[in-house]
């Protein structure tokens, strides 16, 4: 009997504690049944706690990445975003480099689009304070990198987590820290008074009011190689992991609610569609798209019946872990009757995550 498992993982699935209950109670019906539906099968939820530092806003990287690459470290993302531009291999310690806009004191969801012209003003303008702290700054497109020839005592919030956070909200850990912090700061001085800027606000349009720092390391490859044999995800630096960890491309798939052929074994699809208004806390759009999620669910787990996965664990991710929507120990009259186990939504969708919670 083979012991495969399908892990569908769910950003942004669990509400803070101190509303989950207010915005439950208030959720439209289809949105209703949708979160209903995420606790079938299961009968109990088991907490973990991943991190309480700099990827607390994105546990779900830190979980993909000890299991796809088996490394106790934290994600290494920027290697592997520069290469899916179509970069080629970079020797030094990489480093992403993140435009951003605030609107109303916070960073927004969107990114600033930048057309060439922009983008190299902006670049010459910036660079000699990258140059100054011994950094160099890479360009693919219209994107900025950073090399290094050591390695920083750096980690950082993931790009991805610093939509609807100030600024200052965002986290910088390690000796290099109060250094970093002041640089970017200093960027942010030039920024605010650089022509491009003034000229946009005249026209209405986004501006560029910072930029950040963030998922440092060295593009390797893994070994052992993974156990997963497929991975679903929209996410180019897990696929570049996944990749890295021994899956061939052909079985990488985007989050379409499938998996490519591949052989049987252990899969894994990330459903995002939650992440995005959880960032922001815009809980209308956040109900909005329970119903592409509960969708999605019965996809995949449908599909995972192609590669007998005995077992489907659900993972709904909060603000420093997550909880999976686990079986539970089923007696004799269950197994009789076939009663089918439902974990209602109060019993794992609120997130607890003071220190030691899940």
């Amino acid at each position: 009997m083979s012991d495969n498992k399908a892990f569908l993982l769910i950003p942004g699935a669990r509400l803070p504690s101190h509303d989950a209950e207010r915005i439950l109670a208030s959720l439209p019906t289809e949105s209703r049944e949708a979160i209903e539906s995420i606790g079938e099968g299961a009968g109990q939820a088991v907490p973990q706690v991943f991190d309480h530092g700099c990827y607390r806003r994105a546990p779900h990287l830190v979980w993909l990445w000890k299991v796809i690459t088996r490394r106790a470290s934290l994600p290494h993302e920027a290697p592997w975003r520069w290469l899916a531009l179509g970069g080629r291999e970079q020797a030094p310690e990489l480093w992403c480099l993140t435009p951003y806009t605030l609107i109303e004191g916070r960073i927004s969801p969107n990114r600033p689009q930048l057309d060439d012209s922009t983008f190299m003003q902006l670049t010459f303008a910036i660079e000699p304070i990258f140059l100054k702290a011994g950094l160099r700054l890479q360009i693919w497109d219209c994107h900025w990198f950073l090399t290094r020839r050591e390695d920083w005592a750096l980690t950082t919030t993931p790009a991805m987590a610093l939509s609807g956070l100030p600024p200052n909200e965002a986290r910088l850990e390690g000796a290099a820290a109060n250094d970093v912090r002041q640089m970017l700061k200093e960027i942010e001085t030039i920024l605010t008074t650089h022509p491009i800027n003034l000229e946009r606000r005249t026209k209405g349009l986004a501006t560029i009011d910072g930029v950040w720092i963030s998922g440092g390391g060295h593009e390797e490859l893994f070994f052992p190689p993974t156990l997963i044999r497929s991975v679903a995800t929209n996410d180019d630096a897990v696929r570049g992991w996944a990749n890295a960890a021994g899956i061939l491309i052909e079985r990488l798939g985007r989050d379409e609610g499938h998996w490519p052929d591949a052989p049987h074994g252990d899969i894994i699809a990330v459903i995002e569609d939650l992440y995005a208004p959880w960032l922001t806390q815009n809980w209308d759009a956040w109900a909005q798209a329970l119903p592409i999620v509960a969708q999605k669910l019965k996809q995949y787990r449908e599909d995972a019946l192609r590669f007998e996965a005995d077992t489907v664990l659900t993972v709904a991710f909060g603000e420093t872990g997550a909880v999976t929507l686990a079986s539970a120990e089923t007696g004799l009259m269950d197994r009789l009757f076939r009663r089918k186990s439902k974990l209602a939504p109060s019993a794992w969708c609120p997130d607890c995550y003071q220190e030691g919670e899940a």
